[in-house]
């Protein structure tokens, strides 16, 4: 049985972990997602106040290194940035990570970071969704610039995104291949297409300016809006990687949508009042949309049975060769 489908395992897990922290007797774990990691909301029935977001890592995922490297950026982006991110609570034992033994016998790492206000963007809501993006934009070049003038980022313990750890043979999150349904078809075309990328990321080449530590997850999902303010979460993969990954991901699911175009542009706008944005860059926005197209195909074949993808996966192969016809007329 994928541990995906294992509720009652992560449930236990949570349950300990809460008792770990300084909360009072009535908080209670509600588990929210089971999807990379299960993320719980942390409540207090009796007065309803949100206390914290509980989340519980896959094991084998990430090292403790990894864990305390994003914990360490979480501070430094709330200290050193106008940009609001959820900072991560001590256990009682002045932690920010909790080693959980489950009931497989297997080392659970557990984080709470505060609870913060705010709803999803929604893509579907145009008039709202464009200025929403182009914040982000501001939002994600804040967090470029940060770690571009932080001495520690260089220090953290992360997965390193390129090529090879994306859709390449070392693919973190498995083979694009692995996705349900593929024909001998589809499968030359986005071979043709990884090729293609390959080569334009080895001209587009990595420096301090194109390349450094990134969130690596904008997804919508990912993103929290209150009034004007957009509010990142969920920096579980976050690692170094090229800083047009970002973009890349914010567009993740709806990349065939035609708002996508409008998107793309507030978000430069946004982007451009912080840091700049060459002509070189925008040349490659269409190889990393790809790119991060097909790292989703790898994530959706190794997710089947968590909670997104029942949704996410519905036209996904129709749309990705959608992508793929454009992209192969553009530059193949």
């Amino acid at each position: 049985m994928s541990i995906f489908a294992n509720t009652g395992l992560f449930n236990d897990v949570a349950t300990q972990a809460l008792r770990r922290y300084p909360f009072g007797a009535a908080d209670e774990a509600r588990l929210l997602q089971l999807s990379e990691n299960a993320t719980y909301l942390v409540v207090n029935p009796e007065t309803g106040s949100k206390d914290g977001v509980l989340r519980v890592g896959r094991p084998g995922y990430h090292t403790l290194e990894e864990y305390q490297g994003e914990m360490a950026w979480l501070r430094q982006i709330n200290d050193y940035t106008p940009l609001l991110v959820a900072n991560p609570l001590e256990a009682m034992d002045g932690s920010n990570i909790q080693i959980v033994k489950g009931p497989d016998g297997k080392d659970y790492y557990c984080v709470i970071c505060e609870f913060l206000e705010g709803a999803s963007p929604d893509e579907n809501d145009e008039k709202n969704a464009v200025r929403q993006y182009e914040a982000l934009g501001e939002t994600t070049a804040y967090l470029h610039r940060q770690t571009e003038i932080w001495n520690g980022t260089k220090r953290l313990k992360r997965c390193t995104w390129t090529y090879d750890t994306i859709i390449g043979d070392h693919a973190i999150w498995g083979p694009w291949k692995a996705m349900p349904d593929l024909t001998a078809e589809i499968e030359h075309e986005l071979d043709r297409c990884s090729h293609v990328i390959k080569k334009r990321l080895e001209r587009y080449g990595r420096n301090e300016r194109n390349f450094g530590l990134i969130h690596a997850d904008l997804r919508v999902s990912n993103l929290l809006v209150e009034g004007d303010q957009v509010k990142v979460i969920d920096f579980d993969d976050c690692g170094f990687g090229w800083h047009l990954h970002d973009l890349a991901s914010a567009l993740s699911f709806i990349e065939t949508k035609q708002i996508v175009p409008d998107l793309v542009n507030a978000w430069l706008d946004g982007y451009r009042k912080v840091l700049p944005f060459t002509d070189t860059d925008f040349m490659e926005i269409d190889t990393f949309i790809m790119m991060r197209r097909m790292q989703l195909m790898a994530w959706i074949a190794s997710h089947l049975d968590s909670d997104p993808v029942k949704d996410l996966s519905v036209g996904f192969t129709e749309g990705t060769m959608e992508l793929a016809d454009r992209y192969l007329r553009l530059f193949g």
